[in-house]
């Protein structure tokens, strides 16, 4: 009970605890949103499959995906055989996967977009209160003079200081999502039949012919 009552009055900026029960906060809780919100804020993100003649072609068909992202300011995320992770400045997505195409024949091809806009201000405004929580917490532990007390507001700031960090590293998650967006690539071989391929395709649909009527 006094660690609620001198909390409450810390966020109330008073002195004692005596109007501490008219004040009511929620330092999880996300506020109320802005009545505007500016420019959206999205995450693009794109899935391309790219065929190249074949798998001896993985190694400078990589070399050349890494060059076509890098020119874009971009960078590989990670990178495997046939599988590569790449981000680069969501102004150059269109860019980026033009590029991409034009290393071997892009077979697939799917780009998203999510609004993060409200998930974006939500962060924002529970950090905010978080942080003024933390601020006035630190004054309550500099002024406790009582053992129990001072163990109960250091618990509780230690507390606070963890969900404002946990929060503050996925603001910097989103921000770092609006702004360089996700491609990710798979290379694949060519596997069209060459002219002796033809024959045997011929023969096997000449002998299926013999046996399916229908």
């Amino acid at each position: 009970m006094i660690k609620t009552l001198m909390i409450l009055a810390a966020l109330a900026g008073l002195p004692g605890c005596g109007s501490a029960k008219a004040i009511q906060f929620a330092p999880d809780a996300a506020g109320p949103m802005p009545a505007e919100v500016g420019e959206r804020l999205m995450v693009r993100r794109a899935s391309l499959t790219l065929e190249v003649d074949d798998e001896d072609d993985f190694a400078d068909a990589g070399r050349l995906i890494e060059e076509a992202v890098k020119g874009l300011g971009g960078h590989v995320v990670s990178q495997q055989t046939q599988f590569f992770t790449l981000r680069v400045p969501v102004a150059h997505l269109d860019s980026a996967i033009t590029r991409i195409g034009n290393i071997g024949e892009l077979t697939r091809r799917d780009v998203s977009a999510v609004d993060v806009t409200a998930q974006v201000t939500d962060l924002k405004v529970r950090i905010d209160n978080l942080t003024t929580l933390r601020t006035r917490l630190k004054g309550l532990v500099e002024r406790a003079e009582i053992v129990k007390d001072l163990i109960e507001l250091e618990k509780e700031l230690a507390r606070v200081t963890t969900e404002l960090e946990r929060l503050q590293a996925q603001e910097r998650g989103l921000s770092r999502d609006v702004a360089m967006s996700h491609i990710s690539v798979r290379l694949e071989e060519d596997v069209s039949p060459g002219p002796i391929g033809w024959v045997f395709y011929g023969l096997y649909r000449g002998v299926k012919w013999l046996f399916v009527w229908d």
